[in-house]
């Protein structure tokens, strides 16, 4: 039972505002010195204190803050439909956060247990610890229970593309690593009196910062960006009302609209039309007249990409179409659903303990959406694409088929659902950052925005803004080169990790065996 008197304490009231400001270093305030102070509280917080009970509600606090200003948006998405929804926005703004805040519950206690085993007392040494804890729990929490890597400390980077470039070796996860010991920098300097191995711990941090600028000098070469002007690319955002997208008086309208707007400019010198996800308010596969519709959308000798539900023997996809006049080419099944909102885990108890018409009108009926198979490599018109649906985009692991690696990234997405909310500047810098790990452009279509072409280090060429209705041609662009990230993986982190701990288990070692000598 938790006390009266620990819900006051002004411990926790410090942890929670600390973890809630430290949001603002995400998209789109994008405020890197936020980090710094958020974290410098934390980790300050968390020495003053011992015990097991205290360290845990520290670090639950934190993450509770942190979360709740990260990822509130989720509750915007039950307004689309308020007579239903409504009602779950109270368990929106603290169940999720509440969940995700356990993982930097568990880090406390690990980070303090390390701590308190070891007997770490310089600060440089805590740093490390603190970075490889904090990173630990980040895998988890991005791979477990189907996995939510949202707003991972690495993207916080993205405030300037430039510092983000050592993703194409260490990949977002490398980033949070470098994030944490960067954030953690000011305290170094906030004892009574800094050792010289925080000095030189210090120094070296001055030096990767430097490092890392000129790193990313010498690796943005525009020479290695191969363009294509013969190959056009129409990216098309209808912006249309999510409250509005699946009205059935109105969702016939708002794809001839959508049609006219793809025409509105020729499509003379257009290769390739690229919709949003499901911007096919209709089952696509069975549908003679709607292929027809679509097909005639196509440029006369290229393709339209475009989201649309697929169903075949009581089953549904939210799939990803590629058609031609002739009619459907290809598709792709997403295959990383949004729990909750794509499918139900373990339905059969929720249906009884919740509204079963809710459960239903929030997956459309049945069972929701079945998952795909996996990453994809699609053909377009004279390059390969590997196809992401909406949050697909956020899992490094799942976004490129290894056997067939793909020239561009293409990511569909509806964004409608979260208004004018951080989460759409969120998503997009999270799509950004795959481009600059895989060193491969990205194509990004939102119905609502941020639609965009985005470079192989990240930077965007072009971009329709969120809430704007419009269409923009882009030439296609290839990258002569791999990634670092994208040959080895996960290789060179871990080889860092190995170095970080090798340093750490023999500096222990080290001094246990020399206070032994003194005793």
């Amino acid at each position: 039972m938790i006390s009266k008197s620990m819900f006051v304490n002004k411990n926790l009231l410090f942890s929670f505002f600390a973890g809630a400001f430290g949001a603002l270093a995400f998209a789109p305030v994008n405020f890197f010195p936020a980090s710094l102070i958020s974290f410098s509280i934390f980790y300050l917080l968390l020495e003053k204190i011992e015990r097991k009970k205290e360290v845990f509600w520290l670090g639950f606090v934190f993450g509770f803050g942190h979360f709740l200003a990260g990822i509130y948006w989720i509750s915007i998405s039950l307004l689309v439909d308020a007579k239903h929804f409504a009602w779950l926005i109270p368990f929106a703004l603290t169940l999720i956060p509440s969940a995700l805040a356990l993982y930097v519950a568990l880090f406390a206690l690990t980070y303090k247990f390390f701590i308190t085993k070891f007997r770490l007392s310089e600060t440089y040494k805590k740093i490390i610890l603190f970075a490889l804890c904090w990173l630990l729990f980040e895998v988890l929490r991005s791979n477990l229970f189907s996995g939510f890597p949202w707003n991972l400390l690495g993207y916080i980077w993205l405030f300037n593309e430039n510092f983000a470039q050592l993703a194409s070796v260490f990949g977002v996860y490398g980033l949070s690593l470098f994030a944490i010991l960067i954030s953690l920098f000011p305290t170094l300097f906030l004892q009574k009196k800094t050792p010289s191995c925080d000095k030189i711990f210090a120094a070296i941090i001055v030096i990767f910062l430097c490092g890392n600028l000129v790193f990313a000098h010498f690796y943005i070469d525009d020479a290695k960006i191969i363009s294509d002007p013969k190959t056009k690319i129409r990216l098309v955002q209808a912006n249309i009302k999510q409250d509005l997208k699946w009205d059935e008086q109105q969702k016939y309208n708002d794809f001839i609209r959508q049609i006219e707007l793809t025409n509105s400019q020729g499509l003379e010198n257009v290769k390739v039309v690229v919709w949003s996800e499901t911007s096919v308010p209709y089952v696509v596969n069975d549908n003679p007249i709607l292929r027809s519709h679509l097909s005639n959308a196509a440029p006369k000798d290229g393709i339209l990409i475009t989201g649309a539900l697929r169903v075949e023997k009581e089953k549904a996809w939210n799939s990803i179409f590629v058609f031609n006049r002739s009619g459907i080419a290809d598709h792709y099944d997403k295959h990383h659903l949004v729990p909750f909102g794509e499918f139900i885990p373990l339905q059969k108890f929720l249906s009884f303990l919740l509204l079963s018409e809710a459960l239903d009108s929030l997956t459309g009926g049945g069972e929701g959406f079945s998952s795909g198979e996996g990453p994809h490599t699609l053909l377009g018109e004279g390059f390969s694409f590997s196809p992401l649906v909406c949050y697909e985009v956020i899992f490094s692991d799942e976004v490129v088929n290894r056997k067939h690696r793909p020239d561009i990234f293409i990511n569909l997405t509806n964004d409608a659902w979260f208004g004018n909310s951080s989460g759409p500047y969120q998503h997009f810098n999270m799509a950004r950052m795959r481009a600059i790990e895989y060193g491969i452009p990205l194509i990004r279509v939102a119905n609502t925005g941020i639609s965009a072409l985005v470079d192989p280090f990240g930077r965007v060429v072009e971009k329709i803004g969120l809430n704007q209705s419009g269409v923009v041609d882009v030439d296609l662009i290839k990258n002569s080169e791999t990634s670092i990230y994208a040959t080895y993986r996960y290789l060179p982190l871990i080889s860092l990790i190995a170095v970080m701990l090798i340093f750490l288990v023999f500096s222990v070692t080290g001094k246990k065996q020399k206070d032994e000598k003194l005793i």
